[in-house]
């Protein structure tokens, strides 16, 4: 097992990740209880999870609590999908922990994807003015990203992540035998958010992903999980989670700018979601947005044409797309949606933009003829 500890304003916290957690999810928490010198109780827990993560996943990890002296109830969020980050659901959740009820010594257990987590955190952190909150992660982008930092939110019906807070949790639980139940597509989609943390901050992760990724997704197209494809990913769990605690604890509040580096890609992503209907997945928008960036750091002089060549190469080479399908895609459409981007400031654009394989800057005030052209050559 690996472990990192995140040092935050609100406590420092461990993120551990291996293989058969998910039973010692109860032992777990009380070692953490025990290093915050609290006696073991009787404690209430409230694990909230969604139906499909709930078939595979929650037997064990309630069964682990249960063994742990834990008193267990549960919620699983109606829809499993972006829809549950709303009010009604938000609302729903509140009322159940009251009626259960919660107390201020009682923790919820957020076990599911980056929906789970976002809408368990937000509902942790406003019930009695907050409660103890534990992330179990069982998808790869909630293990290297969402699960880790302390941001929780819901949306509402004109703007997505509008509502919420900082909050960290108590601990982070990543067990990487729940990643087996994956998609390809969803795999794909999650190393673009990977190869980021390579670019942003770990040349060596992106040096690993260069050399090891041809034989995993062979792996995975085989459903080959054996030791060495679990260690791998243990390994590049660890390291993208490495280079996001680091971020946080140097801009937990996003107050000093640090934090806004772990949106690589993304000024581009999410005007080419937005521009799709919200039917572009995540990772193929950020792996877009990421040459994109790439070339404009070309242009400028700061990145080498080698080292964009290098990440469109690991890219294409996971079966991301690097440029749009669709040639219906309208320039002034896209500024459109970048002029709502919150990093925008007087009209003009603020992007992140890589200096090498590893280290990236920020660079405002970018004008929109300047991106214009940019997106000319999609």
């Amino acid at each position: 097992m690996k472990r990192i500890y995140l040092r935050s304003s609100q406590g420092c916290y461990p993120i551990l990740i291996g293989r058969n957690l998910l039973r010692c999810v109860g032992s777990l928490m009380r070692k953490v209880e025990g290093a915050h010198g609290r006696a073991p109780q009787r404690t209430k827990v409230f694990i909230v999870s969604n139906r499909t993560v709930a078939r595979y996943y929650l037997a064990p990890v309630q069964h682990s609590l249960e063994r742990s002296g834990f008193r267990i109830s549960r919620f699983l969020l109606p829809y499993g999908s972006e829809r549950d980050k709303s009010e009604g659901v938000l609302r729903g959740l509140w009322s159940e922990m009251a009626r259960v009820p919660l107390e201020r010594t009682s923790t919820v257990v957020a076990l599911g994807g980056g929906v789970v987590g976002d809408v368990s955190g937000l509902a942790a952190s406003t019930y009695m003015r907050g409660i103890s909150l534990v992330h179990v992660p069982t998808t790869l982008l909630a293990q290297v990203d969402s699960a880790i930092g302390g941001k929780t939110a819901i949306n509402l019906a004109f703007a997505k992540n509008i509502i919420g807070t900082f909050y960290q949790p108590k601990m982070v639980i990543s067990d990487v035998d729940t990643l087996k139940t994956m998609s390809l597509r969803e795999w794909r989609n999650s190393f673009a958010e990977v190869i980021k943390y390579g670019v942003i901050g770990d040349p060596k992760l992106f040096r690993l992903l260069e050399l090891r990724v041809e034989w995993f997704f062979s792996s995975l197209r085989k459903k080959a999980f054996g030791s060495r494809v679990l260690s791998f990913l243990e390994t590049v769990i660890w390291r993208c989670a490495r280079v996001k605690a680091t971020v946080v604890e140097g801009d937990e509040y996003e107050t000093k700018g640090m934090r806004m580096i772990l949106n690589y890609g993304h000024t581009f992503a999410h005007a080419l979601e937005a521009d799709s209907g919200y039917r572009l997945p995540h990772g193929e928008a950020v792996a877009m947005g990421m040459v994109l960036a790439a070339k404009m750091a070309c242009q400028n002089g700061s990145l080498t044409s080698s080292a964009g060549e290098r990440q469109r190469r690991l890219l294409e080479k996971m079966g991301l797309p690097v440029r749009p399908k669709s040639d219906r895609l309208s320039v002034s459409r896209l500024l459109a949606f970048m002029k709502r981007d919150k990093k925008a400031r007087g009209g003009k654009l603020t992007f992140i933009l890589p200096r090498s394989i590893g280290r990236v800057e920020v660079r405002r005030g970018i004008s929109r003829e300047r991106v214009r052209n940019i997106l000319r050559a999609l």
